[in-house]
């Protein structure tokens, strides 16, 4: 997945931002990760190189705006001009992932109908709390491409049998030294909810504080993902389509 990181600076909106890796990382370099502003990578998906090829591979998927979110009220004023990209480039597909998808409705470009079977958006739920709140308005909105990421996934959710238009849940648990608590039972339920509603499953991370078989592993970064793929528990999307 190719990546363009077109907006930086966000603001927490719910409880899965508490140990977000921006405010983070940029806390570490002395920078407010409440400003909202365009980086020099906003323009990378019509830029060529010397041969007069384009940055950005024909036939990539591109991971958008991974530093903010796309819907955040700041981003109205570039929004446009960035789907206006989007629409020119014909030859790639934007991958995006959002706590806001009350904005989104307002936020889609008079020609969505040419755009959105090339725009998979992501909706995070990481508790009941955002699962009830979240989902009814996702699942009306206007697109082709729907997932979930229940990640930090902070306790165990009940999508009540209600996944239509879903094509896949993205599970994992919180990384950071300050990493709150996932249990193997959470994700395993997530799975047993997938599995039965035919939509796919992808266990992303352990997180860093990982419980299963009533006993806490603490594990970095790389092994999280690392053991979420030994456990070998993901359903491919058309596999359950």
């Amino acid at each position: 997945m190719v990546l363009w990181n077109l907006v930086h600076g966000c603001h927490r909106k719910s409880e899965g931002c508490k140990h977000c890796y921006v405010f983070t990382r940029d806390e570490q370099h002395g920078i407010d990760a409440n400003i909202v502003c365009k980086t020099s990578a906003f323009y990378l998906p019509m830029r060529r190189d010397r041969r007069g090829d384009w940055k950005i591979p024909a036939g990539s998927m591109v991971m958008t705006c991974f530093s903010s979110d796309f819907f955040i009220e700041e981003i109205d004023a570039w929004r446009e001009e960035a789907w206006r990209m989007m629409r020119e480039r014909k030859d790639l597909e934007f991958y995006m992932v959002t706590k806001r998808p009350e904005r989104i409705a307002e936020s889609l470009p008079r020609f969505w109908a040419e755009l959105k079977a090339r725009v998979y958006i992501c909706c995070t739920m990481e508790n009941q709390r955002r699962v009830d709140e979240r989902l009814p308005v996702f699942q009306a909105l206007p697109l082709v491409h729907r997932e979930i990421i229940v990640e930090p996934m902070l306790e165990m959710v009940d999508f009540h049998g209600s996944l239509s238009g879903i094509d896949r849940i993205i599970v994992g648990g919180e990384s950071g030294r300050n990493a709150r608590p996932c249990y193997y039972e959470w994700v395993l339920d997530v799975r047993r909810q997938c599995e039965e509603a035919r939509v796919g499953f992808h266990f992303m991370q352990t997180g860093g504080n990982f419980y299963k078989d009533g006993k806490n592993y603490k594990l970095t970064h790389k092994l999280q993902m690392a053991q979420a793929r030994r456990a070998n528990i993901d359903i491919d999307s058309e596999v359950a389509l």
